[in-house]
Parts: structure tokens; C-alpha cells; sequence
């Protein structure tokens, strides 16, 4: 699940929160300012749709534009991870494809947040998704959102 970018990676990578206009359209110069504020800052990565970029309250279109945007604003200068989880496995691999096509660094994933499921159900869920997946991938644990967590062991058999 690792690269070169992912197993390099060291430092601060904050979750950006996604700037929006109105309910459903991107604003664009925040998400400029956003980007440049915390790369001038020195951050060693951003990470986009994560904790605080809100994206199951996102139109799938929404989440598309904010992606192929960072990358573009982000222009290389650091790695972009995107959240890619989603409650459907057919949509986070969707999301997964179309960050890969627009240059991102890596797909983020985080535990199913819809269902809870146990750690033998998160592995399998984890080795069925991960072929499926074009960018190297980052596991995420965010219990307090999904209940549901990645425990040491599981992470090990994992890695």
C-alpha cells in the first residue's frame, strides 16, 4: 500500500476543508488561498475530502472539482491525498480512478462509516478494495466519525 511518496512522507499533512461558495459550488479563490497559505507554511502534504473536507456532504461532481482543482493548484509542489471512502465500494473506486487521472499522490482510505463491522470484515474489505485502487494507498482511522476502527493487529496483516 505504500510508494515512495507515502513512505517518505513526514511531517505535517493537515485536512483542508473544502471552500464553497454556495451549498454546492466550489470557490475557487479560497481554495487558492487555502492551498498557498499552508504550502507557504511549510506543510509536507495536503490532504483533501478528509476530516474536515466534509465529502459525504458533497455532490460526487463537487468532489471531482475539488480534486482535479488541488492538484492543479497544488502544481507538484507538495503530494495531494485524497479521501476516497465512500459507503459504496463502486464510488470509492470511481473516486480513487479519477484522482489518479487528475495526478493526485494517494488515495485515502478510511473504515466503511455506514455499517459496523468487525476487523475480520475490515481486512477483507480492505484486500478486495486495494487491487481495485490506482494510486498507493493510506489507511485512516477516524473512529470518532465511523465507529468503526483499524486496530494494530489488523493494520500489521495489512501492511
Amino acid at each position: 500500500m505504500g510508494s515512495a511518496v507515502t513512505d517518505s512522507l513526514q511531517g505535517i499533512v493537515p485536512p483542508l476543508v473544502t471552500p464553497l461558495k454556495a451549498r454546492d459550488q466550489l470557490d475557487y479563490q479560497g481554495l487558492k488561498r487555502l492551498l498557498d497559505h499552508v504550502i507557504e507554511g511549510g506543510v509536507a502534504g495536503v490532504f483533501i475530502l478528509g476530516t474536515t473536507g466534509e465529502a459525504p456532504s458533497l455532490s460526487y461532481r463537487l468532489r471531482r472539482e475539488m480534486i482535479a482543482e488541488s492538484v492543479r493548484l497544488v502544481g507538484g509542489r507538495v503530494p495531494v491525498l485524497v479521501g476516497v471512502t465512500d459507503t459504496a465500494f463502486a464510488e470509492t473506486v470511481a473516486l480513487a480512478e479519477y484522482a489518479a487521472q487528475c495526478g493526485a499522490d494517494t488515495a485515502v482510505l478510511t473504515t466503511p462509516y455506514y455499517f459496523p463491522v468487525g476487523q475480520t470484515e475490515l481486512t477483507r474489505y480492505v484486500q478486495n478494495i486495494a487491487p481495485m485502487i490506482p494510486l498507493p494507498m493510506m489507511l485512516y482511522n477516524m473512529p470518532g466519525l465511523t465507529k468503526v476502527w483499524f486496530e494494530t493487529e489488523t493494520l500489521e496483516k495489512l501492511s
